[in-house]
């Protein structure tokens, strides 16, 4: 498959949103918050930086989405990973890989320390690595907290960094739930 990362445009929201339902859609959910909204609720966020979100596309379609957003651990700034999502017909292709090598390569030549997220094994190649070991959580839910990774961009911001992650607006609801 031949695609081209590039920054994410306006004109890019229907496709990314699509992109992100076609991985995160559960068939009889009647789930109150679904992954493809985070698209559109990033553009009014907070933490919100234009050129960390990027899309994948197929010729005139848009196969895949990444974006970084704004974050923090205790009282350090750097950024957290996702929603990544690739339609099901191009996974496999090399598309999300793509995506997150050039996102981990944007973080760093900007200048932020590191990236966070909530995953599973597929983000190893790039070297992320579990949190936890370093005194980071994102919740009281040891599920979540298993599942939260740290890639150190800057090697300083190793022994320097730990305490809660907290995502920026968008990843919460009206309560402060993380969505």
């Amino acid at each position: 498959m031949s695609f081209e990362i590039r920054t994410f445009a306006a004109s890019d929201l229907a496709g990314a949103k699509a992109a992100l339902e076609s991985v995160f859609r559960r068939a009889g959910s009647d789930e109150c918050y679904n992954e493809w909204e985070f698209a559109e609720r990033l553009l009014q966020s907070d933490g919100y930086v234009k050129e960390l979100c990027l899309v994948a596309r197929d010729g005139k379609a848009v196969v895949g989405y990444n974006a970084l957003t704004k974050a923090r651990i205790g009282g350090a700034p750097g950024l957290a990973l996702g929603p990544l999502g690739v339609r099901k017909e191009a996974q496999g292709s090399g598309v999300g890989s793509a995506l997150v090598w050039e996102s981990i390569r944007r973080a760093k030549a900007a200048g932020y320390p590191w990236i966070a997220l909530l995953g599973g094994d597929f983000y190893k190649r790039f070297g992320f690595e579990p949190a936890a070991p370093h005194g980071i959580t994102v919740s009281d839910d040891a599920f979540e907290n298993a599942h939260t990774q740290i890639l150190f961009l800057d090697e300083v911001a190793r022994g320097k960094t730990a305490g809660r992650l907290v995502y920026c607006d968008a990843f919460y609801d009206a309560q402060g739930r993380l969505l």
